[in-house]
């Protein structure tokens, strides 16, 4: 009888040291550059509860769907950063050479994906609607958000004295945003 329990014990052991859940990741305390509205909420969210400070943060507690989830779509990430906040689960990593951004909810589903990249990887036609319009304009920073697989574009464009933020969604575009450069 007590054999029983010894081997079940040994193999129940054995099972949590390969699975890796007693293998600690932090969480990064320094705060991310600004690069959408849902960033700040989750930043703010985190602070509220005290999540920024340096402790450790176990992979079992993340859900197992989310988990599950992310590597059925991104099995060939690069060193995933995973941050929980009050609706759910954040990923950081490369794909790709492609910076992505994956929100969960708590229940394992997709909310949305922001995948940043500079203008090489840009589609042509959206490279297209851009240059068609602001054609003396360098394109620098592309926010690619996807959600219920309807993708907008968040374009940052600048030229030598403005800085504008261009949304293009359902073939629109939009300029969100416009800033003069100081002298």
């Amino acid at each position: 009888m007590n054999t029983r329990y010894l081997t079940y014990f040994a193999g129940l052991l054995l099972g949590y040291s390969i699975a890796g859940c007693f293998v600690p990741s932090n969480i990064d305390t320094r705060p991310p550059r600004r690069f959408g509205e849902i960033d700040d909420k989750i930043i703010t969210d985190m602070r509220l509860q005290g999540h920024m400070s340096q402790k450790p943060y176990y992979l079992n507690e993340i859900n197992t769907r989310v988990l599950r989830s992310f590597m059925a779509n991104y099995w060939n990430a690069t060193n995933p950063q995973w941050v929980k906040y009050a609706e759910g689960f954040v990923v950081y990593f490369k794909n790709d050479s492609i910076q992505h951004r994956v929100y969960y909810d708590n229940t394992g589903g997709l909310q949305c994906t922001i995948r940043q990249y500079s203008e090489k990887d840009l589609p042509r036609e959206i490279r297209h609607m851009v240059k068609s319009v602001y054609y003396d304009y360098s394109i620098f920073l592309i926010d690619e958000v996807t959600v219920d697989s309807k993708t907008s574009y968040i374009i940052k464009i600048q030229d030598n004295t403005s800085l504008k933020e261009i949304k293009i969604e359902d073939g629109e575009m939009e300029v969100t945003h416009e800033f003069i450069k100081s002298k």
